[in-house]
């Protein structure tokens, strides 16, 4: 419970929690759900399901008590540990593998492409990404695209609901492997990439094939609002000279204040006028003509 005791030190109260989680408020921003901060019981390490954010508990008390450095947080949290909690340090970070699924997963996969085709993508586009429908399984109902890395292995898949239903909690997006790791389309256009050494990044594989239609063909898929570790990693080997953040332009500007803090982060391994931050100029990409398109890359 030391954990938990630190959280209602450091000023969190109507903490719910789960067989492995605490929920709660975050303090640090304001926010009107009492459960879209959840931080680990057995480590402290913490997600900020709205903000899409995620961190040691060190990070969480640096944010949640406006310390300067993690090291102050540190302290603090060994000072205000009832049970004398101490935090061990990893001298090295954890390296992860992608754990690998078999292809034959593949096999139930439909070459069924209406969706996509009614959306404006062409099926010559959509063959490049080995995408089709599922009608059982995890991902029953969703048009699925298979995620490779170099060695073609089978890493990941991400699913586009078909079902469309308002009611129904069912995400738009679903995603089966460490999405944080996937360098995505790589698997189609890494050669591009490595000799442009410009990138677009944007939320999400629809955006991508609305592009690609377009004739923009060098972009990377975050898979939500945060650049992972994966992506990061490829853009510093590439040694990328511009990195142009396009999140999603929604009207509670998520994909602008995301789009802010990956820039700031980019920064720590990147020229700051390597990054660009231009959202698209209507809601997404999947609302915007192909010259609508055209004419927001040209004017970057």
């Amino acid at each position: 419970m030391e954990i938990k005791e630190i959280l209602q030190n450091a000023g969190y109260t109507n903490i719910t929690e789960d067989s492995k989680n605490f929920r709660m408020k975050p303090l640090y921003r304001d926010s009107s759900s009492q459960t879209v901060l959840s931080v680990r019981k057995d480590t402290g390490s913490f997600i900020d399901f709205s903000k899409n954010i995620s961190g040691s508990l060190q990070t969480l008390i640096k944010m949640s008590l406006d310390f300067k450095t993690e090291e102050e947080a540190l302290k603090w949290i060994e000072s205000h540990a009832d049970g004398g909690l101490k935090i061990k340090q990893n001298d090295r970070p954890v390296v992860k593998e992608n754990r690998v699924f078999s292809k034959t997963s593949l096999e139930k996969v439909m070459p069924q492409h209406d969706y996509w085709i009614n959306r404006g993508v062409s099926e010559k586009t959509l063959s490049l990404f080995e995408g089709g429908v599922v009608h059982e399984g995890k991902m029953k109902n969703r048009y699925i695209f298979p995620i490779f890395d170099y060695k073609k292995n089978l890493v990941g898949v991400s699913g586009r609901d078909l079902v469309n239903d308002p009611d129904s909690k069912r995400p738009k997006w679903k995603h089966i492997g460490d999405k944080s790791q996937w360098k995505y389309p790589m698997q189609v256009n890494n050669k591009l990439l490595k000799d442009k050494r410009e990138v677009i990044v944007v939320e999400s594989i629809g955006d991508m094939l609305s592009l690609w239609e377009a004739g923009v063909k060098n972009v990377a898929v975050s898979f939500g609002l945060q650049i992972g570790l994966g992506l990061l990693n490829y853009f510093m080997r590439i040694d990328c000279q511009k990195i142009i953040l396009a999140f999603n332009n929604d009207e509670n500007k998520a994909g602008n204040e995301a789009a802010e803090k990956n820039s700031n982060r980019l920064q720590r391994y990147f020229d700051k006028n390597q990054i660009i931050i231009a959202l698209p100029s209507e809601g997404d990409f999947g609302e915007m003509s192909q010259e609508q398109i055209i004419d927001w890359k040209n004017k970057i």
